[in-house]
């Protein structure tokens, strides 16, 4: 199943403001958001058959995107409310 090609700032369009904040001024964010774009990246690969994965290894590798996206997400959302405070 091929999994759509979604930036942050395209899934969470109301958090634009706040994911650019964190992205120039913020290094754990910036750690996550590098982690997180290599593993989608991973995953486009091997949905687009550029890259051979166990499915085992591609489940690790999507459970660890989604939980980092998650994280991600409440790091923007905390953003967003501490810059409009």
């Amino acid at each position: 199943m091929r999994t759509p090609n979604q930036s942050l700032t395209e899934s969470f369009p109301e958090l634009k403001e706040a994911f650019h904040h964190l992205k120039m001024n913020d290094h754990h964010f910036q750690t996550l958001l590098n982690r997180y774009e290599e593993l989608d990246t991973i995953v486009h690969k091997v949905d687009n058959s550029q890259e051979v994965m166990s499915e085992l290894e591609l489940e690790k590798v999507k459970k660890e995107r989604v939980a980092l996206k998650d994280e991600l997400y409440q790091l923007m959302v905390k953003c967003k409310n501490e810059l409009n405070a």
